[in-house]
C-alpha cells in the first residue's frame, strides 16, 4: 500500500495495519500549505492495482478496509 499526502512524501506500507497506524498519527500541519487529499494505491499479488483519492483521513480508512477484505 502506498498513501501519499499531496504535500508531504510517499509512504509505503506492508500491511493495513501499518497504514492505519500512519492515518492514526498523520498530522496536517498549517505550514505545511494546503492539505489537497490522500492519494492511495493498492497492490495485489497478482498484479492487480486499485488507485483512488481521499479528502479525509476517514475516507482512507474505509477504503482500506473494504479493499483488504475482499
Amino acid at each position: 500500500m502506498v498513501i501519499v499526502p499531496l504535500y508531504g512524501r510517499t509512504n509505503v506500507f506492508s500491511t493495513l495495519d501499518d497504514a492505519l497506524r500512519f492515518l492514526d498519527s498523520h498530522m496536517i500541519y498549517e505550514g505545511s500549505g494546503d492539505f489537497r487529499k490522500y492519494e492511495v494505491r493498492v497492490e495485489f499479488s497478482n498484479g492487480d492495482r486499485v488507485e483512488a483519492s481521499f479528502d479525509t483521513k476517514t475516507r482512507v480508512k474505509t477504503f482500506l478496509e473494504f479493499v483488504t477484505s475482499q
